[in-house]
């Protein structure tokens, strides 16, 4: 190591930079050992999910950083004093609910991707009837909701890539209801990561699932365009609405409606209905509420920006420790991967795919499925590379995730691209047997 080797936070470093050295286990990243030069935005964002602080090589780098200018994290200027009640509860360490279970993946993809299709359009179909019924009659068939809550429990319990594949290809964002189903895909595979109990699951994905309902009360207009302050007190009321109609239904649990009350809750208070702080927030609430704003994140109402996921990843790393307690988002993150199930992704030879699967122990090296090559040729067929395994370019070039890419930045059809890798007659006959 160069003697000109200087601390560096996260949030100060530059492109340009040469990191020499983490304050992790290069292993646990998906830089290369020997260091690198900062080239790239995506960069930035990976450095800032894995590490607090770097070591930089001044000698190496291509920009000065023997006196650097140091940045505050965003919004970091507009902070609201805090008092030191406030700060003392923001501070605790997240209390969990003990594991009781776990979930070892128990069927192939290949073969819960087809069961939870089954179940995918089932819960859309009822979900969609569910809002209807909301919006015309009053009325919520809570036996048919808890019953959609199960059996994404059951698939997501057997193998989480299927129903997050699933989910990804699928996105209608207009719809509340498939909003709902997304969150609590992602709060189903974060608390089976947790080893919740298969009860707290079915409650949290219940509450999910119905945790829009409220909005449905509310203009269309109010609910998916740009809010003045008065207009955001108005919308805030979504979370009383909601209960209003769950309390009515002798189906409802006390524990669903307990984390409807409390998953728009922030750790620093900032939430709402309650303003209430840390721990104080129920266990699951808290869970539901990282697993809906990630879902914001990525799949936003009409006229807002979608952030990739690494990109809403780094966003929660940013915001731990204030909006969401640390130990959580750093939970969450193991839990839903750098880059989740059905993300789209370009490579370092400049192929672009789309990741069909997470193994649990090499998730920085996902399965992916490759539909355009590096002269940017749509593929007939997609083709399996297991970047775990080290794969290789046509030149013996090892492969490896550049970045992530937005949905919309190619022309491949999501649903075309499912029925080419899960619905053709031979069945994935091209992946290996493991897969």
């Amino acid at each position: 190591m160069h003697l000109a080797t200087q601390e560096v936070q996260v949030q100060n470093l530059e492109i340009g930079m040469y990191v020499s050295r983490l304050d992790v286990p290069w292993v646990q990243t998906p830089f290369p050992i020997q260091g690198f030069h900062i080239s790239k935005q995506e960069e930035l964002e990976l450095l800032a999910v894995y590490c607090n602080k770097v070591y930089v090589d001044e000698y190496l780098s291509k920009v000065n950083v023997s006196t650097p200018v140091y940045k505050n994290r965003p919004g970091a200027g507009n902070k609201k004093q805090l008092d030191p009640k406030t700060i003392r509860l923001m501070s605790e360490k997240a209390r969990f609910k003990p594991r009781v279970e776990q979930y070892p993946v128990s069927t192939k993809l290949k073969k819960e991707i087809k069961e939870a299709s089954v179940v995918y359009s089932q819960v859309i179909g009822q979900m969609s009837i569910t809002y209807r019924d909301m919006e015309q009659m009053g009325y919520i068939n809570m036996s048919e909701v808890k019953k959609s809550s199960s059996d994404m429990v059951k698939s997501i319990i057997k193998n989480p890539d299927a129903l997050a594949w699933l989910c990804r290809i699928g996105s209608d964002n207009e719809a509340l209801y498939q909003q709902a189903i997304r969150s609590a895909v992602w709060g189903l595979i974060f608390g089976r990561h947790l080893g919740l109990s298969q009860q707290d699951l079915k409650d949290l994905g219940t509450s999910l699932l119905l945790a829009p309902i409220g909005k449905t009360k509310l203009s269309k207009e109010l609910v998916y365009s740009q809010q003045n302050l008065e207009e955001v007190k108005q919308y805030q009321q979504h979370v009383d609405l909601t209960l209003e109609e769950t309390h009515k239904m002798f189906s409802s649990s006390h524990q669903v409606n307990y984390i409807l009350s409390s998953y728009c809750e922030r750790n620093n208070g900032s939430g709402y209905p309650r303003a209430i702080i840390g721990n104080r927030i129920p266990f699951l609430a808290r869970i539901a509420g990282i697993s809906d704003y990630y879902e914001q994140l990525i799949n936003p109402y009409p006229g807002a920006d979608s952030l990739t996921p690494i990109e809403a990843i780094s966003h929660l790393y940013k915001v731990r420790g204030e909006l969401f307690q640390s130990e959580l988002v750093e939970e969450f993150i193991q839990a839903i991967g750098i880059y989740p199930t059905g993300s789209l992704v370009k490579l370092n030879n400049n192929a672009i795919g789309i990741v069909v699967e997470q193994p649990e122990k090499s998730r920085l090296r996902p399965r992916i499925a490759l539909i355009k090559d590096a002269m940017n040729v749509t593929l007939d067929a997609p083709k399996i590379l297991n970047l775990a395994k080290d794969a290789t370019d046509d030149f013996g070039m090892p492969l490896q995730i550049e970045r992530s890419l937005k949905t919309t930045a190619t022309d491949i059809d999501a649903n075309e691209l499912h029925n080419k890798l899960f619905r053709n007659n031979n069945w994935l006959s091209f992946l290996s047997p493991n897969f």
